[in-house]
């Protein structure tokens, strides 16, 4: 089966449970010790605010901040800066394997 075809078959609000889900794990991650001098924010509590703020979006339904999401998770940008920064890179591939899915079939959904 194509994968396009199973794509369109996951309900669009279960993948963005699932987006939640990625956000809520890398905003764990994001400590108030956190070495933060790789990302373009000035704290780690700035850091949280602000994926807090997609969650509700998204909670919302609104997935208007998808393709800033897409740029958070990009290599070399803020998110694996932090993960290598701060020791938790093995699972920020994986999170960002999961989010590269999802982001493909909510891109392509319907």
């Amino acid at each position: 089966m194509c994968s396009r075809n199973l794509r369109a078959r996951i309900p669009l609000d279960k993948m963005t449970k699932d987006l939640i889900g990625i956000l809520n794990k890398v905003k764990e991650k994001i400590s108030d010790n956190s070495d933060m001098v790789w990302t373009n924010y000035a704290s780690a509590k700035a850091f949280r605010e602000e994926l807090q703020g997609y969650i509700d979006e998204l909670e919302e339904n609104n997935i208007s901040s998808l393709e800033t999401l897409q740029h958070l998770f990009l290599p070399t940008a803020t998110l694996q800066e932090h993960s290598i920064s701060n020791g938790w890179s093995d699972e920020y591939m994986k999170l960002s394997d999961e989010f590269d899915q999802l982001y493909s079939a909510m891109k392509n959904h319907g």
